[in-house]
């Protein structure tokens, strides 16, 4: 249908290109940079090329357009009254060959042309035969075919056209909307939908009942200010938008932020402003608000709720739980307990109590809300074990019972569950014992006793124990407890309820102790005879000046010595001294040794006759002792020369005049007795 006029449109398009502007990738080449019409004719001395950025806008299978976007171009206009669209393109370049599309957007999108094909409410494809070109939905029904009927519409209503250039030159066109009655060119400054506003907000969002220009809105929202019934002012903060790119150069809606939530008045009022930019809002057809007109009424209502759940049951043993509602952390808060206010200003509450608690957030003159909660004690069962049970360790464990007032038991031994369902326990070990008790809607119930042995004292007797011949030893329990004590040895009973026992032979002793609370504590051990040590080697005394002199042989493993001149009292001596010097005349000695263990046997000087002590001393002499006076004292010389002799010696020579050596004696006291030696002098 269109080949006859290819020929032709390339060659007006050769000729007009050079003349005429190029427009390609433009913003009103995509639905959403639709041009505004905001008067009875349109023109343009520019044609476009291609088919914008978003492409395929139309989809061909239900569109009268079969080549979809060609060099086109979108325009947009309103209906402000109802009526019939009547509109007729013109191109500048007759030869050109215009074809175009009509779709109602009012509450819906660009998005939805593609897929919705009711939108499509007229459109031409025709091919140029004539007429100069002319196309449109004007009803001028002529030979060329190249129009279409009028467009009834409603006030209100939102259109776009799509024109495409399908002969691709660049002369232009003017599109006349003269024939219409609808009234579709704006002379009126936008302005906001009325809507409501919740107290607690402090964002509000604006609808404007048609596009506003993004050019003419500041990035803070200062175009705007909110002023309520008592004139206070409220500025926006921030302000957020879609739109404002270079494919939408308008927006529709808005949301403006604030600082102060919408609390203190029943109406708000949304004033137009001279912005940061210098003016206040437009829309397309640039139709600015006057400065301070009202662009929209908000109504402010209550939506402040307090929530704090339902009334709560609870045991004495459980942790009352922190009460706590959501709200707008803006709010104020008091809280009563018991209808009496509490310091306590937070939206949470630990309650200490039973009781009714109540929450009242407010904020501002109208933003306010309230909620009540009631903290019950649930009944509680009863249960009880009795005291803490002792036992002895030989002893079973005894039968437990419990009284309780409920339909549920749980015994419970060192905290492992044990039995149920049963108001006695015979424990397998020591430790705690606890029965839970419970019934349906009560709280549960606990009791506990504790399961142990009696204290039993500690029996020091060891195994064996070594007795000494003719000893006694005493075997000592080491129980200082009050109780009774039995002895048993080799098979006797002994009848001695003593803590110790005294014994004096060797053979098996056991020892039963029995406690204040009935407990036995038993031990035993053997007595053992040990082999008597040999008594010492002890000499004949000698006769000295300070007495007479016993002496003995060293002892090996000696402790103690203990030697007596009566043979009853004993005195003890260290284990180094060999040697003891007893008075004139005694002459016998009783002599044993102690190594740590026993005493050995005894040695005793018998029969022994005193020996004469004769010895030189450098400081007294010659010194006599055991004679008796007078004493015949006659000293010879190496020689056999009488060198000293005095016939009553009283132990006062000292060799005058002699010089050291080796010289003889002879004594003789008055009772005849005589005695002879020799003796080395050194002085």
């Amino acid at each position: 249908m269109r080949s006859f006029l290819l020929f032709l449109i390339g060659f007006v398009w050769t000729c007009c290109c050079t003349a005429q502007n190029n427009l390609s990738g433009m913003p009103e080449q995509d639905c959403f940079g639709a041009i505004p019409i905001c008067q009875t004719t349109y023109s343009t001395t520019a044609s476009y090329t291609g088919s914008g950025n978003i492409p395929n806008e139309i989809n061909t299978a239900y569109s009268c357009l079969s080549s979809g976007e060609k060099n086109d171009v979108w325009y947009l206009f309103r209906t402000h009254s109802a009526g019939t669209i009547s509109f007729t393109i013109t191109p500048v370049n007759t030869a050109d060959d215009y074809d175009w599309a009509v779709f109602n957007i009012t509450q819906k999108s660009c998005s939805n042309i593609y897929n919705d094909s009711s939108m499509e409410v007229s459109c031409n494809y025709d091919a140029n035969i004539g007429c100069n070109g002319v196309t449109g939905a004007n009803g001028n029904f002529g030979p060329c075919g190249q129009t279409e009927n009028v467009i009834t519409v409603l006030a209100n209503e939102s259109y776009l056209i799509n024109i495409s250039n399908y002969s691709s030159s660049q002369s232009g066109y003017t599109i006349d909307f003269s024939a219409s009655t609808a009234l579709i060119f704006d002379v009126t400054p936008p302005h906001v939908v009325n809507d409501t506003l919740a107290c607690t907000q402090t964002s509000l969002r604006v609808k404007f009942n048609e596009p506003v220009l993004c050019n003419t809105i500041t990035t803070s929202g200062n175009d705007m200010i909110l002023v309520d019934d008592s004139g206070n002012l409220q500025f926006p903060v921030s302000i957020t938008f879609v739109g404002c790119d270079s494919a939408h150069p308008y927006i529709t809606e808005a949301e403006l932020f604030f600082a102060q939530p919408f609390a203190g008045s029943n109406n708000y009022y949304l004033l137009a402003a001279n912005g940061s930019d210098g003016n206040t809002i437009s829309d397309l057809c640039g139709n600015f608000v006057k400065v301070s007109d009202t662009i929209g009424k908000f109504y402010s209502y209550n939506n402040m709720t307090v929530d704090l759940g339902s009334d709560l049951w609870t045991c004495s043993y459980d942790t009352l739980p922190v009460l706590y509602s959501a709200s707008t952390p803006a709010a104020n808060y008091n809280w009563y307990y018991n209808n009496i206010l509490l310091n306590q200003h937070l939206s949470y509450l630990q309650p200490t109590d039973t009781g009714q608690y109540i929450l009242q957030a407010y904020l501002g003159a109208i933003c306010q809300a309230t909620d009540t909660i009631v903290i019950n004690r649930k009944s509680t069962v009863t249960v009880s074990l009795g005291n803490d049970i002792n036992i002895c360790k030989e002893s079973s464990f005894p039968e437990i019972s419990c009284t309780a007032n409920s339909s549920h038991l749980m015994w419970y031994l060192n905290n492992i569950p044990s039995l149920s369902d049963t108001s006695i326990f015979i424990p397998t070990d020591t430790g705690n014992v606890v029965v839970q008790a419970w019934s349906e809607g009560y709280c549960m119930a606990f009791d506990t006793l504790h399961v142990g042995y009696f204290n039993m004292p500690l029996s020091l007797l060891p195994d064996s124990v070594a007795r000494c011949v003719n000893s006694r030893i005493m075997l000592s329990s080491g129980i200082n407890d009050a109780g009774t004590f039995l002895w048993i040895f080799n098979d006797d009973t002994l009848q001695n309820n003593q803590s110790w026992l005294d014994v004096s032979k060797e053979g098996f002793c056991k020892m039963l102790f029995t406690t204040t609370d009935g407990c036995m504590v038993s031990d035993s051990t053997l007595v053992i005879n040990s082999i008597e040590p040999d008594a010492p080697q002890l000499n004949c005394p000698i006769l000295t000046a300070q007495g007479n002199k016993f002496t003995w042989q060293p002892y090996e493993g000696a402790v103690l010595f203990y030697i007596s001149t009566d043979g009853i009292n004993y005195d003890s001596l260290p284990h180094d001294i060999t040697s003891y010097i007893a008075a004139s005349g005694i002459n016998t000695v009783s002599l044993y040794v102690f190594d740590g263990s026993c005493n050995s046997k005894v040695a005793v000087t018998e029969n022994c006759k005193p020996q004469i002590s004769t010895l030189w001393d450098k400081d007294n002499g010659f010194v006599v002792s055991g004679m008796s006076n007078p004493i015949i004292l006659t000293v010879y010389d190496a020689q056999g020369r009488e060198v000293y002799t005095t016939k009553d010696y009283r132990n006062n020579w000292s060799g005058q005049g002699l010089e050291n050596g080796i010289y003889f004696f002879a004594l003789k006291s008055a009772k005849a007795v005589y005695f002879y030696g020799k003796f080395l002098m050194v002085r």
